[in-house]
């Protein structure tokens, strides 16, 4: 887990997406490129190229996580402070 939120941490401090592969509601198997926001309280918190909007993920659902080098223009306030 702790090299998943690392990936995460770094790609939201260098302003790089994510990709993801994470189990959904439905119990299916998912990846998708994100831009990483915050985590908080157990929750990934970023855009979502897939579905286009900004969505939460359980870090416990999220199976892997690679930084992909793209650079993203931040939607939002990123909060990787280090403090989750």
């Amino acid at each position: 887990m702790s090299t998943i939120i690392e990936t995460i941490t770094a790609g939201g401090k260098l302003k790089e997406t994510v990709e993801i592969m994470y189990k959904d509601n439905n119990g299916r198997v998912v990846t998708t490129e994100t831009e990483p926001y915050e985590i908080r309280n157990g929750t990934y918190i970023c855009w979502c190229y897939l579905r286009n909007r900004r969505v939460e993920i359980l870090l416990k659902n999220i199976i892997d996580a690679v930084l992909i080098g793209k650079a993203y223009t931040p939607r939002f306030h990123v909060d990787f402070d280090d403090s989750f």
